[in-house]
């Protein structure tokens, strides 16, 4: 299993850090064994809106060869919605099995086409900005439909790092890492479809 973790100028750094510490657990505790990820990004660098820089292990691959791409938020993707060489690159991706966003990431999946028609949700400040690129946008903190998987705000990706723990292994594997991360035990409140 071979994850993208998209990185970009204008990221929220908890949007990919809350999902990615929970799924590469998933390797470090021996449930995939051949768990792989890249942070991938347009440029050598991302940073975000204050400035925080990291830097990408692949510029600009072709993420069709990825089984998962993981598109955080943050306020560049009000801008690289728009951008169309970046959205090219985003549609690269047409293939992969699992395409997943957290908050304002959901605009770079609409924008590239791939929730046309579906169920999704996003940053609770841009439910309108999403309305045109879905079939319906919902206010759940988790959405999935089929294998497309959309998170809330920031905070949420927490969850829907452990709500891809359960569904690429099992639950026994997200209460582990759960705990383990001394995160607090509640009902994740999402919504399925075409599943």
């Amino acid at each position: 299993m071979k994850i993208a973790f998209i990185i970009f100028d204008g990221i929220t750094w908890l949007d990919l850090i809350g999902i990615y510490d929970p799924v590469t657990r998933l390797k470090s505790y021996g449930y995939i064994a051949d768990l792989e990820w890249d942070l991938c990004c347009f440029n050598p660098t991302a940073k975000d809106s204050f400035g925080t820089e990291m830097q990408a292990t692949k510029v600009k691959p072709d993420l069709s060869e990825y089984d998962m791409i993981i598109i955080p938020g943050g306020f560049g993707t009000r801008k690289l919605q728009y951008e169309e060489e970046f959205m090219n690159w985003i549609k690269t991706a047409t293939k992969v099995p699992y395409k997943s966003s957290i908050c304002t990431g959901s605009l770079l999946l609409g924008a590239a086409g791939f929730l046309r028609d579906k169920h999704a949700t996003t940053h609770y400040n841009e439910y309108e900005t999403l309305k045109p690129y879905v079939g319906e946008v919902h206010k759940n903190r988790i959405v999935r439909d089929g294998n497309i998987l959309t998170a809330g705000a920031v905070a949420s990706s927490l969850d829907l790092g452990l709500y891809i723990c359960e569904m690429l292994v099992d639950n026994e594997a997200k209460e582990r890492i759960r705990k383990a991360m001394d995160y607090p035990h509640r009902e994740i409140d999402s919504i399925t479809f075409n599943f």
